[in-house]
């Protein structure tokens, strides 16, 4: 996954400052390299890119001194080549006179590669981006009009492909075109921006345009073009005004954009709750009719359908959380019209759960998407959308989109329930009214803890998290967090089955991180405390602040409010969790925003 961002003045201002602002605001999606590619006011396509975070570049490079009206910026995350100056975009064509940058995979890249070369074309990269541009250079020999060369070139790539492209042949547009990767257009005054995501061009404006899939076209003084080369036919897709306000997609004065998020996560539950409530209509018509329900997703996402599978089977409600990278293989063969598969995804553009949704579509399943993000492709794949109102998350590791997926999971559930004549008012009421409280505490009470306990667990190298029941998905996602920001081997696994291998590992001091709820499982979660606390293990509990028992047997704890040893538990035990992996991050010399080798959301299979 990579970030675009470009921007046209129609004043003729110089845009090379709001460009490079762009691909910093879009850095989460990819930070391997980075470049910027401006038509300059005496005709010629200014390219300045090479490998490092964009910080480190803009002093190398002196992106500040790049003049035009018109650009276009890239931050890479490598998925062909190395990551190198050479593979940094934009890219270009022999002549010169094409930049293209570009998110997604060319699965035919190969193949045109070889093509062009035999007809003269110079490859300078390893990407499989190069091609483009290359190729509607090559177009452009039975063309006059750019755009019409442009469309071609479309039409013969394979793949996935999110594209901003400048021209001197066409100097006063940016071309653009969508498939799979996400691509939204920025309205503003006097002004176009096209990016990955709409935190790029938030400051500026919140008037979006979100592109579809086959999607191509331009900006210009003439407006917004966009053609869909499926139906051949000029469209028009509608203006949005989105709720984010610029300042949700700031830092606003904390050190890191995953330490405000998770503290944001009070209200954003509190909005989702609020918005989940107002689109509940079709939902239960959907799960009453079905035969069987699958949650997908990936990454935290696929720890909070698996929440919601155990959440469901509380109330006798038959559901099956699955893996989307293991959809098809594991149950793509059952699917039928008689199924219901609920996607869930914070960027509403994973490729994997897209590509799960798509063979479910394609059997008749009916689809009920989760989602952080308006227009998102799911959004259009789906029959019945839940919209979270979580807000722009910028930290590469999900935090207040885990907790708002619970929520909206939970919400339904209840309304489920209730419908079914479970007494679950009382569950209800809490999630609406007090959850928020009861966060923003738990937030406040175990920052300080964790602050703590990171002097010892910073030098460790290894950890268990365990949990049993409901407590498995907070366990299983709290080693995530820690494995994903802060380097260090966190393995989450089910306390009974513990003993069953893993226990083998276990020396003195070897951290063992226990979610502990008062459910039906407590005592057996005893027994495996005991287990590991008899080899030396380290034990430090996540448990109710009455849970006198579990301190007793703790090294260290965690205290999380009273009353959520149930299916709202992962709302307050997954915080202490969060800020462990944030502060143990952050000593190790992490960067939290940032970690290496992940990006935010994963477009690419």
């Amino acid at each position: 996954m990579c970030g675009i961002g470009a921007c046209l003045s129609l004043l003729g201002l110089n845009v090379a400052p709001k460009v490079l602002k762009m691909i910093k605001n879009l850095e989460y999606r990819g930070y391997d390299s980075a470049g910027l590619a401006m038509i300059t006011p005496d005709g010629i396509i200014d390219v300045r890119k090479d490998k490092g975070k964009i910080a480190d570049l803009e002093i190398k490079l002196r992106f500040s001194e790049m003049k035009g009206f018109i650009g276009i910026g890239h931050t890479r995350w490598a998925t062909h080549g190395a990551v190198s100056k050479r593979n940094a975009h934009p890219h270009v064509d022999c002549s010169r006179c094409i930049a293209v940058v570009h998110n997604g995979i060319i699965e035919n890249y190969i193949e045109l590669r070889k093509e062009l070369e035999a007809k003269g074309h110079i490859f300078t990269t390893e990407t499989d981006t190069e091609v483009i541009p290359h190729l509607i250079e090559e177009n452009l020999k039975h063309h006059d009009n750019f755009f019409n060369a442009f469309e071609e070139s479309i039409k013969q790539l394979k793949g996935a492909y999110a594209l901003a492209v400048i021209t001197l042949k066409d100097p006063s547009k940016i071309f653009f075109a969508r498939f799979f990767s996400p691509l939204v257009i920025g309205i503003g005054e006097c002004e176009y921006y096209i990016a990955s995501d709409i935190p790029a061009f938030l400051e500026w404006t919140r008037k979006v345009i979100i592109l579809h899939d086959g999607d191509i076209g331009f900006v210009s003084k003439e407006g917004v073009i966009i053609k869909n080369i499926f139906d051949n036919t000029i469209v028009n897709r509608d203006v949005i005004t989105v709720e984010w306000t610029k300042e949700m997609a700031e830092k606003g004065g904390f050190d890191h954009f995953m330490l405000k998020e998770i503290y944001e996560q009070p209200v954003g539950v509190k909005r989702t709750v609020m918005m989940t409530e107002k689109q509940m209509q079709g939902v239960l018509e959907i799960l009453e009719n079905a035969n069987d329900i699958y949650l997908v997703a990936a990454g935290t996402s696929f720890y909070a359908s698996l929440h919601g599978q155990y959440a469901f089977s509380v109330y006798g409600f038959k559901s099956r959380a699955i893996i989307a990278s293991e959809f098809i293989e594991e149950v793509g063969s059952f699917i039928d019209e008689d199924d219901v598969i609920i996607g869930v995804s914070q960027s509403g553009e994973t490729a994997d759960t897209l590509k799960a949704l798509r063979h479910g579509k394609d059997k008749g399943a009916r689809i009920l998407a989760v989602t952080n993000v308006v227009g998102s492709a799911i959004t259009r794949l789906a029959d019945k959308v839940i919209i979270m109102g979580a807000g722009p998350e910028i930290g590469v590791a999900a935090t207040k989109t885990f907790t708002s997926q619970v929520a909206v999971l939970n919400y339904i559930l209840l309304e489920w329930a209730k419908e079914h004549g479970y007494d679950v008012e009382l569950l209800l009421d809490k999630l609406r009214n007090r959850v928020p409280e009861d966060m923003e505490a738990t937030i406040r009470e175990t920052d300080e803890a964790a602050k703590q306990l990171v002097e010892m667990i910073h030098k460790k190298g290894n950890a268990y998290y365990l949990g049993r029941g409901l407590g498995l998905p907070i366990a299983l996602e709290g080693a995530l967090k820690m494995k994903e920001i802060a380097y260090l081997h966190a393995e989450g696994y089910p306390a009974g089955e513990s003993k069953h291998g893993p226990i083998a590992l276990v020396e003195p001091g070897f951290p063992i991180i226990a979610v502990v709820l008062k459910d039906a499982v407590y005592d057996k979660m005893h027994i495996a405390i005991e287990e590991m606390k008899s080899r030396g293990g380290y034990i430090i509990s996540v448990c109710e602040k009455s849970d006198d028992k579990t301190k007793k047997l703790s090294n260290f704890y965690f205290d999380v409010p009273t009353g959520y040893s149930n299916i709202l538990a992962p709302l307050v035990y997954i915080i202490p969790l969060q800020l462990l992996a944030y502060r143990t991050a952050v000593k190790r010399g992490c960067d939290p925003d940032k970690p290496r080798n992940l990006a935010k959301s994963v477009t690419v299979e």
